[in-house]
């Protein structure tokens, strides 16, 4: 499965991280790599032909970004049919909001809150509703792939 790290389009010295089992957006450290490595795992296709992901934590495999009352959390699953937990961990990829022209930019749409976006907000990872000021916030570029 490919391993990324997703650095954010309006401060671009800072990457999507877990720290303390929750969502952050941080500057990297020497040693840190893998609180910022996810494994991108395919789990559908959404209606419209786009693909359905969920980020799997690479330092702990069992682990996924998800939300829980809109903040990001990592978390494992708590059994392995848990609804609400694979919902809340998957998210609709798409081009990312501030520039949709540059096919390196993504963004995450909750896919059981479609109105709603990972976004950084005084760099915590939140679940958000899109408006005029969450473009940015909630637009990452891919790295390329650790190995």
């Amino acid at each position: 499965m490919p391993v990324f790290q997703f650095q954010s389009f309006n401060f671009p010295d800072r990457y999507i991280r877990h720290k303390s089992f929750e969502g952050f957006l941080t500057e990297q450290a020497v040693g840190e790599e893998g609180d910022f490595s996810f494994e991108v795992e395919h789990v559908g296709q959404d209606g419209k032909g786009g693909p359905l992901v969920a980020l799997r934590s690479v330092n702990f495999p069992n682990h996924f970004l998800r939300h829980k009352n809109f903040r990001i959390v990592l978390e494992a699953p708590p059994g392995p049919l848990d609804e609400l937990f694979l919902k809340d961990a998957t998210f609709h990829q798409e081009g990312g909001l501030a520039d949709g022209s540059d096919p390196g930019l993504i963004s995450f749409r909750s896919s059981n809150f479609p109105d709603r976006y990972l976004r950084h907000k005084n760099f915590e990872l939140w679940l958000d509703p899109k408006d005029a000021n969450l473009a940015a916030d909630a637009t990452f570029r891919t790295t390329v792939p650790i190995d």
